[in-house]
């Protein structure tokens, strides 16, 4: 059945292509976020191409071609083919995966980010050398970006830009917040280590209040079931906008969410020390320490994996704002982020 209905939007695609010179690859709903504003930036036709569907963005001042393509077949069809000027992504591997450039057109293509963290760390190490442009969000990208050109011998453009989806963080008001977010990235050992077992008895047992945010990721690699939350009665909040104000606190490992939660909440978060989420080996090799390395002791507290209860006392006895951890950290985001 998905076949057939990519057959035939990928017809009608095709028939209108003309009218498009700006594409948008948007795998899924949780890239949405991080790219909409550019999406409502541009005042010609464009086109958004997505592997599910998507939440319309409306805006009277655009018009928005959404192409919903579910098989590797026509997802793979679709960017050999394509005969647009401009393709914005948030996806990387270009020419290394099912995402790959056009035979029938000179696309400039651009990576915008969906994470403050580093470049060379954390994805694999081609896995940005054919991108002609790419969003620099602080200094650490910036000087990644430089260093890909000498080691690829390539002329990547890497622009400054303010990361729009912490620009649009909104603080609310909430009476009653939850004690505790934890969001782990994938590929990090915390399941395998049963870092989630070990955390939940520990908040039950100090009275606690908790959510649960894996990444989906995670969700997709088979390292946690939606199940095992559900039958253990744990509260997942997998909302595509996260609002930090509903958290007192985060727990997470090497996700780049520590960050945001450190600007928005002005609040160290806590980090659980797991092997370091590593997709190139030879990350070191750059010379520019990963900004998910160097922050940690800047943005957060770090622990420990045999120190989790350590951790969860430290929760315990304090939830407030330090106001020493606050003028530290918008010290940090003015001095390495863009645009701040």
């Amino acid at each position: 059945m998905s076949f057939l209905l990519d057959f035939v939007n990928f017809i009608i695609y095709k028939i209108k292509e003309k009218k498009f010179t700006i594409g948008f690859l948007c795998e899924n709903k949780k890239i949405l976020p991080y790219i909409s504003d550019f999406i409502i930036g541009k005042k010609k036709n464009l086109v958004v191409i997505s592997f599910e569907k998507l939440i319309p963005i409306h805006n009277k001042k655009e018009n928005i071609y959404y192409l919903v393509l579910k098989t590797k077949f026509f997802q793979e069809l679709f960017f050999l083919t394509l005969k647009i000027k401009y393709l914005y992504s948030s996806t990387p591997d270009l020419d290394n995966s099912y995402f790959r450039k056009s035979k029938f057109s000179k696309c400039k293509y651009i990576y915008l980010q969906h994470s403050p963290v580093s470049l060379t760390m954390v994805y694999d190490a081609n896995a940005f050398k054919n991108f002609d442009a790419i969003q620099a969000i602080n200094k650490n990208q910036f000087l990644e970006i430089q260093e890909m050109n000498k080691r690829f011998n390539k002329n990547i453009k890497g622009f400054k830009s303010e990361y729009k989806f912490m620009k649009n963080f909104v603080i609310h008001k909430i009476e009653k917040k939850v004690d505790v977010l934890i969001a782990p990235t994938w590929n990090s050992s915390f399941y395998r280590l049963n870092l989630h077992i070990n955390l939940v008895k520990l908040l039950n047992k100090s009275h606690l209040t908790y959510h649960f945010r894996p990444h989906y990721m995670s969700f997709k690699k088979n390292e946690i079931s939606k199940d095992y939350f559900l039958k253990n009665k744990i509260i997942l909040n997998l909302d595509d906008n996260l609002n930090f104000s509903f958290y007192n606190n985060l727990i997470t490992d090497w996700s780049g969410i520590f960050l945001e939660f450190a600007y928005h909440n002005k609040k160290k978060a806590y980090l659980i020390n797991t092997p370091k989420k590593v997709r190139n080996e030879n990350y070191a090799d750059f010379g520019i320490i990963p900004i998910e390395i160097s922050s940690r002791n800047i943005l957060a507290k770090e622990f420990e994996t045999s120190g989790i209860e350590l951790l969860i006392n430290e929760i315990s006895k304090d939830n407030s704002n330090n106001e020493d951890d606050e003028k530290q950290i918008s010290a940090f985001f003015q001095d390495n982020f863009f645009f701040i």
